[in-house]
């Protein structure tokens, strides 16, 4: 049954009182049911009577409806009661209407007939449903997204685990806010086809652009592709900035710092060398001799995924060149990085650190092998610092 069936449905009654009258007198309902629809009839009867009593008599008419569903279980009961709440909710204002839909969204063996209804209201009153209701299923989703508009494609985006394909449909529509409902859902998994649409849409957009940014999922030529989309903004809103106040010189300079960075987020990491630039050993030249580099800098530049600028604070902060940096953080077991940290004094918890995301940045992994972890940690307890200085001193450019 599609969503614009429903409001064609006619069960002869002209009233919800009329509906509650005619089940009551059909003689087929239990005596479990019977109770809770004189309750309910009663409770319609008083909210309609009294404005100031409606915000009690609406929690007594949901409590009802609720209870009704639930001790429900003959096939026949339920279908007649389907008709009396049906009935009813026509006759509602949206307020009362509301209400049961926060009620109904919850219980997950609620008539579908009675959902549908609801979702013919606007997203004011279908909301929880399309949020939280388990009893929609895809076909109803789609059917949704085909037929009314971006409010209720955005609440469909917020709710949880949504599948493949309801993903892709919401994707499809291009609406910007379905967009960044869709990319703030972390429950949910991206196709191939949605991530192209959605990389599309970042790309002129940047409240879109971050949070996808942010995503774990996204793949890395995704990531790529926008980082150089930002970074042709950031590098021109920089620019411009810096021709105020600096000479020409310096803006070059100023320029070719934010190139370096920005390549480090773009560059595709089976290509990159790791090798820093002349602008990144210059910044780490800097840094050292303003006293502010150190381990915690070092480590901050690892967290944000910088290989070559780590590698050029690296070699700034122990007198190695780059290429035996480099040489020295790829071991995989540590001691390369151990050596280092033991000769320039850097503690065994700033190694431990490192240790970890030098692994991450460099090999492309989110998992430590806990072996070499193990002989990283005690080959930095063997090691003394004067033997460490050694190895350094004959190593240093």
């Amino acid at each position: 049954m599609g969503l614009d069936e429903v409001g064609d449905l006619d069960f002869g009654f002209s009233e919800p009182h009329a509906a509650v009258d005619d089940c009551l007198h059909s003689g087929g309902v239990s005596s479990v049911v019977s109770p809770l629809l004189v309750g309910l009839y009663d409770a319609h009867k008083e909210y309609e009577r009294s404005e100031e009593s409606q915000p009690h008599y609406k929690n007594v008419i949901c409590q009802q409806m609720t209870d009704l569903l639930s001790v429900s279980s003959q096939v026949t009961d339920r279908e007649m009661i389907t008709d009396v709440l049906v009935s009813l909710l026509r006759q509602s204002e949206r307020d009362l209407k509301a209400a049961v839909a926060e009620r109904l969204a919850l219980i997950d063996n609620a008539p579908l007939r009675l959902l549908l209804q609801l979702l013919n209201e606007d997203i004011s009153v279908a909301k929880p449903i399309i949020q939280k209701s388990k009893v929609l299923n895809d076909l109803d989703l789609l059917y949704i997204i085909q037929s009314r508009d971006t409010t209720f494609w955005q609440a469909i985006a917020e709710r949880r685990n949504i599948k493949e394909n309801v993903v892709d449909a919401l994707a499809d529509t291009h609406d910007l806010p379905t967009a960044k409902k869709l990319v703030a859902n972390d429950t949910i998994h991206f196709s191939s086809f949605a991530m192209n649409i959605l990389e599309g849409m970042a790309r002129d957009n940047s409240e879109l652009l971050r949070p996808l940014l942010l995503r774990p999922d996204v793949p890395e030529h995704v990531s790529r592709a926008l980082y150089a989309r930002v970074g042709q903004e950031l590098s021109s809103a920089i620019k411009k900035k810096a021709e105020e106040v600096l000479d020409s010189k310096q803006v070059d300079e100023v320029e070719n710092i934010v190139h370096d960075v920005i390549g480090e987020f773009s560059k595709d990491s089976k290509s990159f060398s790791y090798m820093p630039t002349d602008a990144m050993v210059r910044a780490a030249d800097m840094f050292l001799r303003q006293g502010k580099l150190d381990a915690r800098l070092m480590i901050r530049t690892l967290m944000r995924g910088q290989a070559s600028s780590f590698v050029a604070q690296m070699s700034s902060y122990s007198g190695l060149s780059p290429n035996v940096v480099v040489s020295l953080v790829q071991q995989q077991n540590g001691q390369g990085l151990a050596v280092i940290a033991r000769g320039c004094g850097i503690s065994k918890q700033d190694f431990s650190n490192m240790f970890v995301l030098v692994r991450r940045v460099f090999d492309k992994t989110e998992t430590v092998s806990p072996e070499h972890a193990l002989k990283a940690h005690e080959y930095f307890d063997k090691i003394t610092v004067e033997i460490a200085r050694k190895i350094l001193s004959r190593s240093q450019h």
